[in-house]
């Protein structure tokens, strides 16, 4: 943590504690003992953030069939851990949700972005049979939370980075010059404090340079790409931002070839894969 980084988040006076379903969940997150009814009752609790697992339940990303109404359905139609991981992640991102607060972001883009890197990732690690698909979800969920807090609350220091995007800088790059630090660095700073897992940390943290991760690489090269594939093709979680670019070496980190990733990334292209999804 570099001393620009350690006078902003002093700052910061009333951090923004992990939501109560999140921590239920977290508890319980590698309880294979935990029973359907469980599972939903701590969903339940919430009724914002069981309206969106029932949105991706039905997202043509998981299948067509009958629509999911009931938690229920979702779990037979999505799975058991995919419905626990969609419910820890989205419990966080609704806790940092920007129509509570002044905010200069589009909260709603940087969640509809969160989360379809969040599938895009689930969707490479079993078209390549990685052995990170049960929590490769959750890191693509939240590799943006730095975005939102720099926004929530430090909503006039953010507009001059989103000014500086449209100077063709790149958004870190933009956010260095303002603050001297990235969203990736505060987002990893506020995953600590939460203690969330390890993988998360790191996708957090190296999401926009995987080359310097040193842990967890597969996870982190996995939410590098979904992150590319998704700001290129699908939504961009902040729409003055052109600086995504691919970090080839992730290809050599997951052992997979450039026509690999060409095909998926023409399958998400098709502009189905996702329908249904955004709320």
């Amino acid at each position: 943590m570099n001393n620009s980084l350690k006078l902003h988040v002093v700052k910061i006076t009333k951090i923004p504690t992990l939501p109560a379903i999140a921590q239920e969940i977290l508890a319980v997150i590698d309880d294979d003992l935990l029973s359907v009814n469980k599972l939903i009752k701590i969903i339940e609790n919430d009724p914002a953030i069981s309206s969106r697992v029932l949105s991706a339940g039905n997202s043509v990303f998981f299948g067509l069939g009958t629509p999911v109404k009931t938690l229920n359905d979702a779990i037979f139609r999505i799975g058991f851990d995919m419905v626990k991981n969609i419910a820890f992640g989205i419990s966080i991102m609704t806790i940092l949700d920007g129509e509570r607060h002044q905010s200069v972001l589009d909260y709603q883009r940087v969640f509809n972005h969160s989360v379809a890197v969040g599938l895009t990732a689930k969707l490479l690690s079993r078209r390549f049979r990685l052995t990170i698909q049960d929590e490769i979800l959750i890191c693509g969920l939240l590799h943006d939370l730095g975005l939102l807090i720099l926004s929530r609350y430090f909503p006039g220091k953010y507009l001059e980075i989103l000014n500086a995007c449209e100077r063709d800088n790149t958004l870190p790059d933009a956010e260095r010059k303002v603050f001297d630090f990235t969203h990736a660095d505060i987002g990893n700073w506020l995953a600590e404090k939460w203690n969330l897992p390890d993988t998360v940390l790191d996708t957090v943290l190296y999401h926009h340079t995987p080359s310097l991760a040193q842990n967890n690489l597969k996870h982190v090269a996995v939410v590098h790409i979904a992150d590319y594939i998704t700001s290129q093709n699908i939504i961009k979680s902040v729409e003055r931002d052109y600086s995504h670019y691919l970090d080839h070496s992730c290809l050599d980190m997951l052992g997979i070839s450039e026509d690999d990733l060409n095909d998926t990334v023409m399958e998400v292209k098709s502009g189905s894969l996702f329908a249904g999804l955004f709320i």
